[in-house]
């Protein structure tokens, strides 16, 4: 497989990029990151889930390194929960970002995430498909904490698709920015706080530069990171726009594509030490 020569690290999306449909994760895909987790290559998640949903899909296969949760605003310890890092709004900030996001879009519907959870005002989980567990409020300025603020807030609207929707809801100027990962919601986040931020900080974490990084995407709030990678990957059901940015395009994430570019990494990989025998 072409490029993958000198990567050091390997940051992967979840949903629709190494899980498959059924949201697990393949045998290929469990066997390429044993087999990463022997030779030493670093694998961090980075989705645009809370960490709660994501620490579940991890635990299911065993997942030892690093989690980046709600699109870089969260990260934690996939085998103890332990948050690592947070970045988000304040209480105020919210409290002001979703004020003014009503008055530009009447009839938007928005929704909270935190730490600790999800905070939705009526008719959003109609609005979203498959939506997640959360707690209906009648505003989510009353889900606002100042001991469990935001790490970003969530818009649906009943006519308007996600893109458009974002155009509308977050101005140049702001100090925002919007993203999707799906059709139908948007999803803000203070400025600075993406996924290829989170890429960056990774590869501070593990001591390896940038350009020795390989990012695996599927949807437009995957593009910061690819962006920032050494070598950009998409799977093959990837969003138009994130098939446009990758050098690479892995097979499909129920053909288990993520476990095709581990493999081809470790292949150029020093063997692991045979342990010593008594």
């Amino acid at each position: 497989m072409n490029g993958v020569a000198g990567v050091r690290l390997v940051c992967t999306d979840l949903d629709g990029t190494l899980l498959d449909a059924a949201g697990t994760v393949g045998p290929a895909t469990r066997a390429a990151l044993a087999e990463a987790d022997r030779r030493g290559l670093p694998v961090a998640y980075v989705t645009g889930r809370p960490l709660r949903d994501a620490l579940g899909a991890v635990h299911d296969h065993g997942f030892r390194g690093l989690v980046v949760c709600s699109n870089g605003a969260v990260t934690a310890e996939a085998s103890t929960g332990r948050v690592l890092e947070r970045r988000g709004f304040t209480a105020g900030d919210a409290a002001r970002l979703l004020a003014r996001l009503r008055a530009r879009v009447p009839g938007v519907v928005l929704g909270v995430d935190t730490v600790r959870g999800l905070w939705l005002e009526p008719g959003f989980a109609e609005l979203v498909p498959d939506c997640w567990t959360h707690t209906a409020v009648p505003d989510a300025v009353a889900a606002l904490a100042a001991d469990d603020p935001p790490v970003k807030v969530l818009a649906v609207h009943a006519g308007l698709p996600a893109a458009p929707l974002g155009d509308l809801l977050v101005r140049p100027g702001d100090a925002v920015e919007a993203t999707r990962s799906t059709p139908h919601f948007v999803e803000i986040s203070p400025r600075g706080v993406d996924k290829g931020a989170s890429l960056r900080r990774l590869a501070g974490h593990y001591g390896v530069p940038v350009t020795a990084t390989a990012a695996v995407g599927d949807m437009p709030n995957d593009l910061p990171m690819l962006r920032a990678a050494g070598l950009a990957a998409a799977v093959a059901n990837a969003h138009p726009e994130v098939l446009a940015a990758a050098d690479l395009v892995l097979p499909a994430n129920d053909q288990e594509g993520v476990a095709r570019l581990v493999e081809a990494i470790c292949a150029g990989l020093p063997a692991p030490a045979a342990r010593p025998t008594r």
